[in-house]
């Protein structure tokens, strides 16, 4: 019941605040996988107007609304699809209905080709070599390393990356070996070898 009242809030504030006439539930919320503080993540669609962000406290939770033109999803983007398994709230002009179903034939489409895949596969042994030296500028570069490789490893396989909670839950369905390397290496006591085996299992 609770969480009828917060939906019933939501959308309230978007349509009749920010003149939405689409409004897409995405996320934990969307996907039945929520606790009870997860983020009520909801897009709102408006004819026209500029985009902004509505974010607030909501109950115990915390409502992040993103708010666009139609004009933002002329083209598509990476960044559409957390959007993908979105519940349409409200759609009152068919909108949302018919994004949802682009996202969904862009994501099919899979990324473009790396651009610089050559340059990727060079950089990760240059970053150990400078790793070793063992002084604060090679902590800097083993964290950023340990930052970049999960993205990595999805966009040289040629597979969308959707950010660290969905892909490593990927990974831990579909590739439980890589899944283990990526958890030896990202545990605050992994060592030298970890990280080069991480590197290994990034570069295939």
């Amino acid at each position: 019941m609770h969480d009828k009242s917060d939906l019933s809030q939501i959308t309230r504030l978007l349509v009749d605040r920010h003149r939405c006439h689409t409004v897409i539930l995405y996320g934990s919320r969307a996907k039945g996988t929520a606790d009870a503080g997860s983020d009520w993540d909801v897009l709102g669609v408006r004819s026209e107007g500029a985009s902004m962000r509505e974010a607030r406290p909501l109950g115990d939770a915390w409502l992040d609304a993103f708010i666009h033109p139609e004009s933002h999803f002329e083209k598509l983007d990476e960044g559409c699809l957390r959007f993908l398994d979105g519940r349409v709230l409200v759609d009152q002009q068919g909108f949302g209905k018919r994004l949802l179903e682009r996202i969904a034939a862009f994501e099919r489409q899979g990324p473009p080709p790396l651009a610089d895949e050559a340059a990727l596969r060079a950089w990760y042994p240059k970053m150990l070599a400078r790793i070793a030296r063992g002084d604060v500028e090679a902590r800097y570069r083993r964290a950023w390393l340990l930052f970049d490789a999960l993205e990595a490893w999805f966009r040289l396989r040629g597979k969308w990356y959707r950010g660290p909670k969905e892909s490593l839950a990927w990974m831990a369905a579909h590739e439980p070996a890589a899944h283990a390397v990526f958890a030896r290496a990202l545990d605050p006591a992994s060592n030298d070898d970890d990280l080069a085996a991480l590197v290994a299992c990034v570069l295939g």
